[in-house]
C-alpha cells in the first residue's frame, strides 16, 4: 500500500531533524569571542594608525569608489531586495505634480 505524499514528504526529511535550531541556542556558538575586534574595527583602526603619506599610497591601489565609499559611507541604493536588484525608478517632479493632481481629481468626487 503506498503512503500518501504529505507523509512520504515527512519520512524523506526525518534526518534533518536532529539540525534544526533549537530555541534560545546560539547558532554560532564558537563565534567571535567577547572582546574580540572585529575585521571593520581592526581595519578602521589599522588605516588611522598609518602615516599621511602611506594612506595615500594604499588608496592610490583601491578603486576611486571604494575610496569614496570610504570616506562618505555607501551611497543611496537604488536597488532593494523587494525590486530583485532592478533600478528604483524615483519620481520626478513632473510625476509627483500629476500624483498630487490625480489626488485631488480623487477627493472632490468623495
Amino acid at each position: 500500500m503506498e503512503q500518501e505524499p504529505q507523509e512520504q514528504h515527512k519520512k524523506q526529511y526525518d534526518w534533518l531533524k536532529g539540525y534544526r535550531f533549537v530555541k534560545g541556542q546560539s547558532g554560532n556558538p564558537g563565534g567571535r569571542p567577547k572582546g574580540a575586534k572585529s575585521m571593520k574595527t581592526f581595519a578602521r583602526e589599522y588605516l588611522e594608525a598609518l602615516p599621511d603619506d602611506e594612506k595615500v599610497e594604499f588608496m592610490s591601489t583601491l578603486p576611486a569608489e571604494l575610496v569614496w565609499k570610504m570616506g562618505e559611507g555607501n551611497p543611496d541604493t537604488k536597488t532593494d531586495i523587494t525590486s530583485k536588484g532592478e533600478k528604483i525608478s524615483i519620481p520626478n517632479e513632473e510625476a509627483l505634480r500629476l500624483a498630487k493632481e490625480y489626488e485631488e481629481k480623487l477627493k472632490n468626487k468623495i
